[in-house]
């Protein structure tokens, strides 16, 4: 007891120091509020799922911040993704976000501990690994390797984004260590099935691919450690029965907002209906690549490598064959999910999954064979503690330095200073109308209980596709800029590798996904140029995103149509400059105060009655 006392605090204390430094440096930087650290110095994309815990919060799952529109239907939201920070966000507000940082950091250390531990491995040792394990995606970035085949994937072992990685993760690490601890005794106990309808509930909710390696798994591991007659044992109907019964009550969330959801949202989220041509296309694609030498030399090593430590009785050897069944279902998981589901999505997290399975089975081998072969047979208590501290220490530089870049690159202060400045504005007001196409800015306004926001990402709103069409050409008409303004701002962007526009996929997104597997409607209406881009874009990116001609003439025609809304009065417009010039700005479009810098275009009607 008292060992395990110990233990938790150095978990503490070491999730303290990973934690704190990342903050201190935000404050020490950039002089804004918690509302707007948490919209900026969050990782990557994760400020816009955000609004999942908001809604929770307040129990609204529709609402339009428009005025004029209601009765929407629901966001589908990751219900045990969004449950904790939600309760939070109702106590602490914007902090609730760092305090769900905070735990799921202690809780990924002290999983991995328990996992290394059940492994033979000693505490120092354990909470060593784990703290690596957390910041490999700060070695990968630090080596600029990211750009090499896989290591991408390999940098969502874990992160700080929300809800994917921070949240989802944590769930099915949890369901590895369950996984590990079930091994040890006896399957099938009320115990056990409570706990797994616990985790594959949770994993289903927020994240539907672990979920599917999870039950497959799980399944395997049953048929491999069990005898037929054990399985279908009538002693055991019961705790199937109680399975069910805990699995399908913690599921009856995710019903209710798979039912309630608008379908325009889920287009948008790239959830459309499962063809039998689609599942062919990828069916065909995935065993291209399955039986690519790659792949098959990968799978022919550790499989080697599984049978090489069950001959020799390797240490953790059982363990190690748990591990192999993970990797297995990880591989069968995108197949069985072509095959049973009438949805699809974003196919690509299958691979993800793929390699951070291959990558923790690997890393334990290795392990393992180091603890019985060569270094790690005594216990070096002294370097370990060492080790942990090193690698504390290179997280936090790493972080510093980020920070440092971010404050000495003139346009990102610029935009952040102009960003702080609209909002303390907004936050002194009341009935404030919103006129923005910045993503940060519509997340922070929606925390903020900003009422009526125009336009709105299709990711933030569950208003169908023609509703947000009409918010553009709206908020471009307000603005006095015609179609050829409109249409540049959605123009397919051509790459070497995908075609894309940020703009698009705001306010679309799955709408317009361009790929062998799909395009909008199945139509081929795009330029030699695209239709060549598309046809070598792999059916796993559906995230290359193109309009096609005729849907561009459809909106051009749209837009033409459409009459100015005298009822839509933005008192607030915030725009960035590289996407429009000041210089359109005729006096009589709003009488306000302008509030702007070298990055954004601002402009306010609150409190002021002077022209611009």
């Amino acid at each position: 007891m008292i060992q395990n006392k110990k233990n938790l605090n150095y978990i503490l204390v070491c999730t303290i120091f990973v934690f704190i430094f990342k903050w201190l440096f935000s404050y020490y930087f950039f002089k804004d509020d918690i509302s707007i650290k948490i919209i900026f110095d969050f990782p990557n994309d994760g400020y816009f799922y955000y609004i999942y815990p908001e809604a929770l919060s307040n129990l609204n799952f529709n609402k339009s911040f428009d005025n004029n529109v209601a009765n929407l239907k629901n966001i589908p939201t990751p219900f045990y993704a969004a449950v904790l920070p939600a309760i939070m966000f109702n106590i602490f507000g914007g902090y609730s976000f760092l305090f769900l940082e905070f735990i799921c950091i202690f809780l990924f250390i002290l999983i991995f501990f328990k996992i290394f531990k059940k492994l033979q491995f000693s505490n120092s040792s354990s909470i060593l690994i784990a703290i690596f394990i957390f910041c490999i995606p700060t070695i990968i970035n630090f080596l600029q390797i990211d750009s090499l085949p896989y290591m991408i994937a390999l940098d969502e072992i874990y992160g700080l984004r929300f809800p994917r990685p921070l949240v989802s993760n944590i769930f099915f690490y949890l369901f590895i260590l369950y996984f590990l601890i079930i091994d040890e005794e006896k399957i099938f106990t009320k115990k056990n099935m409570i706990y797994l309808a616990l985790i594959l509930s949770f994993s289903l909710s927020s994240f539907y691919y672990f979920f599917m390696i999870e039950i497959l798994a799980f399944t395997i591991f049953v048929f491999y450690k069990l005898k037929l007659s054990e399985i279908i044992s009538l002693k055991n109907l019961n705790l199937y029965f109680l399975f069910i019964f805990f699995f399908g009550i913690l599921m009856m969330p995710f019903v209710y907002f798979v039912f309630s959801a608008e379908p325009d949202y889920m287009e948008r989220l790239f959830v459309t209906n499962f063809t039998f041509e689609k599942k062919i296309i990828l069916l065909k694609y995935l065993i291209s690549k399955l039986f690519s030498l790659n792949v098959i030399l990968l799978i022919t090593i550790i499989s080697l490598l599984n049978i090489y430590s069950s001959k020799f009785k390797m240490i953790n050897y059982q363990k190690i064959k748990i591990l192999y069944i993970l990797f297995l279902s990880s591989l069968l998981a995108p197949f069985v999910f072509i095959l049973i589901s009438n949805k699809n999505g974003i196919n690509y997290h299958f691979i993800n999954s793929i390699v951070i399975c291959t990558f923790l089975y690997l890393l334990i081998f290795c392990f393992s064979f180091l603890k019985e072969k060569i270094v790690l047979k005594s216990n070096f208590n002294l370097i370990n503690y060492l080790g942990i501290f090193l690698i504390i220490f290179f997280y936090n530089f790493h972080l510093f330095n980020t920070f440092n870049k971010k404050n000495s690159d003139n346009d990102y202060v610029s935009y952040r200073t102009g960003f702080k400045n609209i909002t303390d504005l907004i936050k002194t007001n009341k009935n404030v109308s919103l006129l923005t196409f910045d993503s940060r800015l519509m997340v922070w306004a929606i925390l903020n209980d900003v009422n009526e926001i125009k336009p709105l990402s299709g990711q933030l709103v569950s208003k169908t596709h023609l509703m947000i069409e009409n918010d553009l050409i709206d908020s471009f008409k307000f603005l006095k800029l015609d179609y050829p303004n409109f249409s540049k701002f959605f123009e397919n962007q051509l790459s070497t590798w995908r075609i894309t526009n940020h703009n698009t996929k705001l306010f679309f997104w799955g709408r317009y996904s361009a790929s062998k597997l799909q395009t909008y409607k199945n139509s081929k209406d795009f330029s030699k140029e695209e239709t060549k881009i598309i046809n070598n874009t792999s059916p796993l990116n559906v995230q290359s995103i193109a309009i096609p001609k005729n849907e561009i003439e459809r909106l051009k025609r749209k837009f033409e149509k459409r009459k100015i809304n005298e009822e839509f009065q933005p008192n607030v417009i915030f725009l960035h400059r590289n996407k429009f010039s000041d210089n359109f700005f005729i006096e009589d479009i709003l009488e306000c105060k302008k509030i702007s810098n070298k990055k954004i275009i601002a402009y306010s009607k609150l409190n002021n009655n002077s022209k611009c």
